[in-house]
């Protein structure tokens, strides 16, 4: 009996030090704030940039880096997005929408959770075509899913914006953007609102 009573503490206590082990990549995920979840579909690019020229709320010359930007970003750019927006603003939510190509007639959104973000929750972070894996390290490690949106809150991890926070491909490890506050490589359309 005094030998069962061990192993079942010795069990215990092996099972004690192991799950504290293996839930690392869950309480890496505990970080993540999730402030919105859904897919989308945008329209065509060309669609997009007459839609930014009706608008006139852009200049010529906003509209062309655009232009030369999605060129030299490949097919992928403009379906591959990472957008931030450093407070809650209705204006900023317009320009968001209207320049990213979200409030274009032929994109469509479909949200999978209500907003779940409030003014305390800024700067958000938009990923476009991107899914949202863990956080590590100062790293958002996220895995291409065309048409995903995932909207986070970077509160927790860089509330001014200044930490120098990655974005990293969660197989490959290869940098998308060393900086979320300054930029992301050439074949994603970054913008800070």
């Amino acid at each position: 009996m005094r030998i069962v009573r061990e192993k079942v503490w010795l069990s215990l206590a092996v099972i004690a030090c192991v799950l504290p082990c293996t839930s690392l990549p869950a309480a890496a995920d505990a970080k993540i704030k999730y402030c919105a979840l859904g897919t989308i579909t945008l329209g065509p690019f060309t669609q997009h940039v007459e839609e930014l020229r009706k608008t006139n709320r852009y200049s010529a010359e906003e509209v062309d880096k655009l232009i030369a930007d999605e060129k030299a970003g490949g097919p992928n750019f403009f379906s591959s997005q990472v957008v931030i927006k450093e407070e809650q603003s209705g204006s900023g939510d317009f320009d968001l929408n209207l320049f990213q190509g979200y409030a274009d007639p032929d994109t469509r959104f479909r949200r999978q959770i209500e907003w779940a973000c409030a003014a305390d929750d800024y700067p958000i972070a938009y990923f476009v075509g991107f899914k949202v894996k863990e956080i590590i390290d100062k790293t958002i490690y996220t895995s291409r899913a065309n048409g995903t949106v995932n909207v986070i809150s970077l509160k927790m991890l860089d509330r001014k914006l200044e930490k120098h926070t990655r974005v990293k491909d969660f197989r490959s490890r290869s940098v998308l953007c060393s900086d979320i506050a300054t930029g992301c490589i050439k074949e994603i359309f970054y913008r800070r609102y």
